[in-house]
């Protein structure tokens, strides 16, 4: 099915005959219905979607409010413009004008004035008895190709029950990348435009986790897929299911326990992790509602939302990382750095801004007041930095006590191991802290002097360089009797070559995203304690990448149930 925005429609259409005053009027009610709208939206949508959905669509409320939108629309009419031209003008002038300045991400603040604008021209076209179809859309059996897509397109495509959605275009912006994997709907970007002109009943199969789009699949293309008999156009819908296998336990193959805890970014991620029997939350990024809204966020807000993640836990412990805002994640009004990577990120940019820094641990302590709580920080270079963290919080849990606020009065502390520096002075960070995770993705990016975001240098970026291997397992040995309480939440806890190095070298604690919890049980159950120690000696003495790349070539790993 190939999708038109409202405001491409409405494009060169035949404007209303009517009186200024019943333009005036048209407009104002076409503003009112899109209002009701929004919060119709945000009140009826299944609470696995609220940190992402609300805090898209509560901004767009407020807009609706705003006298330099709304009100310049009002004005045009007044003075003659019919309003379809007059919201399209205002929608144009507010995205031109955020596309213009220099922080990239505020071009997803023109999206959303171009998503508001979409709403209001298609209410707009509704006579005053009420929208016909705007709310009945059917995707079902469908794989939507849409160009330029809106966040609330997408929620539209998700409760229409679309299949699967290609997006035609350069990239695909932190609202729509988040908001589709919170939707579960599997999402594919192409700058081919040559899908724009795929016919309309085409049978399509969409794997998105590969890249593909096959159009008018064979039936041994089906079966490799494993939709069975299922019509091609709703396989993408089954290859985004989460398994249903699950382990009460994950343990290694003598029986030796592993905590299996889960990276998360959204309530949808936490509570796919509770039903996967994760032991807990080893990962919550609470940078992400502030790059979905890509502003700050109050700290009421960041209460509700830490609070949904919480209670999807049902008291198993939960990490909550203060923000990692900086490097490749900035937000509105923050100018980009010559190098960001070495810039003001992760517990820097907290320790600057520490009026926004309190608000988001006064946030963190109300909404885990009766939970297993753990406060994490990022981006740790030095003790003093976890000594400074750690005097704004003991300032936060003051604050809140002599409020009398309702919060958690001790929760365990503990940093992020990603730094060199981190690395060198390990035991002194141990002595300062109740846990640690080691955070593979950045700290072998700063140890190889290796962007993980830069395409050309990914044969470089490697977890199982010896230089790696051998800094993780001096991690593990200098920690001693705390590393019980030492975790690893990178990529690579659940590399299926990099879990026994894990376990050999002592670790017990791994933090993986949902979707591979079932798989990381699996091999963990495959090699007992001594198996595991073995392997994690062996390839501990390998000197080059090139010999290693040779030992995996030729190794051959226990079976995987």
């Amino acid at each position: 099915m190939l999708f038109r925005s409202v405001l491409e429609r409405t494009a060169g259409t035949a404007k209303v005959e009517e009186s200024r005053e019943g333009a005036v009027a048209r407009l104002d009610r076409a503003i009112d219905a899109t209002r009701a709208e929004l919060e119709r939206l945000l009140d009826d949508l299944d609470s696995d979607l609220y940190d992402v959905v609300s805090l898209i669509f509560s901004t767009h409320v407020l807009m609706l409010t705003d006298e330099a939108f709304s009100g310049e629309m009002r004005s045009l009419v007044e003075s003659g413009q019919a309003p379809e031209d007059a919201v399209q003008t205002v929608v144009a002038s507010f995205v031109r004008t955020f596309r213009n300045l220099r922080e990239a991400r505020l071009a997803e603040k023109a999206q959303d004035v171009r998503d508001i604008g979409q709403r209001i021209l298609a209410n707009l076209s509704v006579t005053e008895e009420g929208r016909a179809s705007a709310s009945g859309d059917d995707f079902t059996g469908h794989i939507v190709i849409a160009e330029d897509l809106l966040p609330s397109d997408l929620v539209r495509f998700a409760m229409g029950h679309a299949s699967g959605v290609v997006i035609i275009g350069a990239t695909i912006t932190a609202h729509i990348s988040i908001l589709a994997q919170s939707l579960g709907l599997p999402v594919l970007m192409t700058t081919d435009r040559r899908a724009l002109e795929i016919a309309p009943r085409a049978p399509l199969l969409l794997d998105a986790a590969s890249g593909r789009l096959l159009i008018t699949p064979t039936a041994e293309q089906l079966i490799e897929y494993g939709t069975g008999t299922v019509p091609p156009a709703t396989a993408a819908r089954v290859r985004a299911g989460v398994g249903q296998r699950r382990r009460a336990r994950c343990e290694t193959a003598d029986h030796a326990r592993v905590t299996l805890l889960a990276n998360v970014n959204l309530l949808n991620d936490a509570r796919r992790a509770a039903a996967l029997d994760a032991d807990g939350i080893g990962l919550y990024r609470s940078e992400f509602p502030f790059i979905i809204r890509n502003d700050y966020v109050s700290e009421d807000e960041q209460r509700r939302v830490y609070r949904t993640i919480v209670e999807s836990m049902a008291g198993r412990p939960v990490v909550l990382r203060t923000a990692d805002i900086g490097g490749d994640k900035l937000l509105a009004g923050r100018e980009e750095e010559r190098n960001p990577f070495l810039g003001v990120r992760g517990i820097r940019f907290s320790l600057a801004n520490r009026e926004l820094f309190r608000e988001q641990l006064r946030a963190m302590l109300r909404a885990g007041h009766d939970a297993d709580l753990h406060i994490m920080f990022p981006m740790v270079s030095s003790v003093e930095e976890i000594e400074d963290a750690r005097v704004e919080l003991a300032r936060c849990i003051d604050e809140l006590a002599a409020g009398g606020v309702t919060h958690h009065p001790a929760p365990k502390v503990g940093a992020m191991v990603e730094l060199p520096s981190a690395v060198v002075t390990i035991e002194e960070f141990a002595a300062a802290t109740d846990f640690l995770s080691i955070g593979t993705n950045d700290l072998i990016m700063y140890l190889l002097a290796v962007d993980r975001t830069n395409e050309r240098l990914g044969e470089l970026y490697r977890s199982h360089h010896p230089v790696v291997l051998r800094t993780l397992a001096d991690i593990a040995r200098r920690v001693g009797d705390r590393v019980a309480e030492l975790s690893v939440c990178g990529e690579s806890a659940a590399d299926p070559l990099m879990i026994p190095f894990y376990l050999g070298i002592g670790i017990r604690k791994l933090s993986v995203a949902p979707r591979r919890l079932d798989r990381v049980r699996a091999v963990v159950a495959s090699y007992s304690l001594e198996a595991a120690a073995g392997y994690a000696a062996r390839i501990l003495q390998i000197r080059t990448l090139r010999e290693m790349d040779r030992f995996f070539a030729g190794y051959e790993p226990p079976r995987v149930a």
